[in-house]
């Protein structure tokens, strides 16, 4: 639900970005409330407050946590494969902006997209595997930089332009929209707040267990007492694997 970072390279590839109101508000908007709020309230249905880190640690080895997997990697792949192609196409602009151009078909223009793909790919893996709290430091960046470039960024600069447009051409924005607007700011400064306070401190907490960069870590992916005997439905297997 915190598209905006996106929404404006997203605009410029529309044939018609007058459409976007109606694709995003009316058809994309909804559908990820009403999945979100299936898997959040499904969640807590089925597991309540004892739910740790995402919903998918707490579902035991099997095909439904196999499923869910795939469904998650699809995900990502679809999500990450747009913000990728926004992210090297803009260093692509700014080092090598005369091969850019993605109508371009010259061979120099393909091997240049190629090799930022690749830098980027690379960076990716290397970031992946150096911070040997990877999960952790994705609920760090995301609690520290979600709130602020989703929510509170465009609200300044929304409130910005609106100072500074003529009084002829600012729209039309009632006490209600400015109650929910700011509503909206205190909410987002909360959740940075206390959101970056919480996994800096879960960071402290499990220092001691991360281990070294590029440390192999097979906690909760195997089957395996050695690798994952406190997951979901393993603890009394790995009690009668101990005992005999």
């Amino acid at each position: 639900m915190t598209s905006q970072f996106m929404l404006v390279e997203i605009i410029s590839e529309m044939k018609d970005p007058n459409e976007l109101p109606k694709a995003y508000t009316y058809m994309s908007g909804p559908f990820q409330l009403i999945a979100f709020l299936f898997a959040g309230l499904g969640g807590y249905f089925f597991v309540g407050d004892k739910v740790s880190g995402m919903l998918i640690d707490s579902l035991p080895f099997g095909p439904a946590l196999q499923v869910v997997a795939c469904c998650l990697v699809v995900h990502m792949l679809i999500s990450y494969l747009i913000k990728g192609v926004v992210f090297c196409r803009y260093f692509q602009t700014k080092i090598d902006g005369e091969y850019a151009d993605p109508r371009d078909r010259r061979c120099r223009s393909w091997l240049s997209w190629n090799a930022f793909v690749a830098l980027a790919l690379f960076g990716a893996y290397v970031l992946a595997n150096v911070v040997p709290f990877f999960a952790e430091a994705v609920d760090l960046l995301g609690a520290s930089f979600t709130p602020l470039s989703c929510w509170m960024i465009p609200i300044v600069l929304f409130v910005r332009w609106y100072v500074d447009t003529p009084a002829e051409a600012k729209p039309r924005v009632s006490k209600m929209e400015w109650v929910v607007i700011t509503a909206e700011f205190v909410l987002a400064s909360v959740l940075l707040v206390l959101g970056t306070a919480s996994s800096v401190q879960k960071i402290a907490a499990d220092w001691d267990t991360f281990g070294l960069p590029f440390a192999c870590h097979c906690e909760d992916i195997w089957a395996t007492c050695a690798c994952s005997a406190t997951h979901v439905g393993m603890e009394e297997v790995c009690n009668v694997t101990v005992g005999v």
